[in-house]
């Protein structure tokens, strides 16, 4: 764990150099100077638009486990999302887990795999606006090669749930031989694992909500778009470098393969780097592009934080509770989030 934490120091640390070594200092206050921060009063609206629907279509995933209230819903996810910002190794997607186990008194494994599924049509809603945008602007190819990884990760994890649930027990021996090398304990825990996933991985069955999740996701990731457009708006970088309607989405996917690089919590360095890449795609300068790409930084991670941490106070959570082993050593409910 302490390898993986110092790895992400080390690759924000060499992120941010990348990112800001061009960067005219005064240049980049001048531009921050400018900017009209009314406009940053929608993309906190826009932000929380997407959070509210983000909620709305977790209680989707939650349904075939057991029926959540949008509140218990809102706060865990807003719990989880303060945790990647302020602790180190994604811990948030565990605690809002954690969280939404002990509010709603369910499955905290399963409650998990929900969250899994949430990423995974994270993925393949980043995956169509890449090549959307791929029509209208040419990427570099590690970015392209990023996307097909994407993709292929994408797929194969999804042709797997689909074995899990149709070839339980068959899936579970393919993995038992996969793991094999390792100790025995830890490949019953695995199964252990596997086996609780599956009423989280239910909503693949549920075909009637297919298209109520699409358009949520749909209307979520424009939010995500509109946030990168008003915050442009409040830099004049729409109007001074005549962008076309196409760069919110290139900076929304940019930034999007940033967050999922390995780094610092918040996201520090990786961020800035792909977002103030995605501007010099169309010609604008470092220092402009730097000082954009840390104010809408700002706009995504302040206000996330603060409610998350309001509501981590309400919830009287203890971030030691939720990472603690069971006392006989083996997996309980809670040991997945360790």
């Amino acid at each position: 764990m302490l390898k993986r934490l110092l790895l992400g120091l080390v690759i924000s640390a060499v992120c941010v150099y990348l990112a800001f070594r061009h960067v005219d200092f005064s240049s980049m206050l001048l531009a921050l100077e400018s900017a009209n921060y009314w406009w940053l009063l929608p993309a906190v609206g826009l932000m929380f638009l997407s959070l509210w629907l983000r909620a709305i279509r977790w209680r989707y995933f939650m349904e075939p486990i057991k029926p959540v209230d949008f509140p218990k819903l809102f706060s865990a996810m807003m719990i989880g999302y303060m945790a990647n910002n302020v602790f180190p190794l994604r811990l948030g997607e565990f605690l809002r887990a954690y969280a939404i186990g002990k509010s709603a008194g369910v499955s905290k494994a399963a409650s998990f795999a929900t969250i899994v599924v949430e990423r995974i049509i994270d993925l393949l809603s980043l995956l169509a606006i890449l090549a959307l945008t791929v029509f209208y602007h040419t990427f570099p190819d590690w970015i392209e090669t990023a996307g097909w990884l994407i993709f292929a990760g994408s797929l194969g994890f999804v042709v797997f749930v689909v074995f899990l649930m149709e070839r339980t027990e068959q899936t579970l021996r393919v993995v038992e031989i996969i793991l094999k090398p390792l100790p025995p304990r830890l490949v019953q825990q695995a199964r252990t694992i596997l086996r609780s996933f599956l009423d989280g991985f239910a909503v693949f069955k549920r075909a009637e909500h297919y298209w109520t999740i699409a358009w949520q996701s749909i209307v979520m990731w424009l939010a995500y778009a509109g946030i990168v457009y008003v915050t442009l708006l409040s830099f004049h970088l729409q109007t001074a470098y005549d962008l076309p309607w196409i760069t919110s989405l290139v900076v929304l996917v940019m930034v999007s393969i940033g967050i999922m690089i390995p780094s610092s919590p918040g996201y520090v360095g990786t961020y800035h780097l792909l977002c103030i890449q995605a501007m010099a795609f169309f010609s604008v300068p470092a220092s402009e592009a730097a000082g954009f790409a840390v104010v809408l930084h700002v706009v995504n991670f302040i206000p996330v934080t603060l409610v998350g941490l309001v509501y981590f106070w309400k919830e009287n959570l203890q971030l030691k509770e939720a990472t603690l082993p069971s006392e006989n050593g083996q997996m309980n409910d809670a040991e997945p989030l360790r």
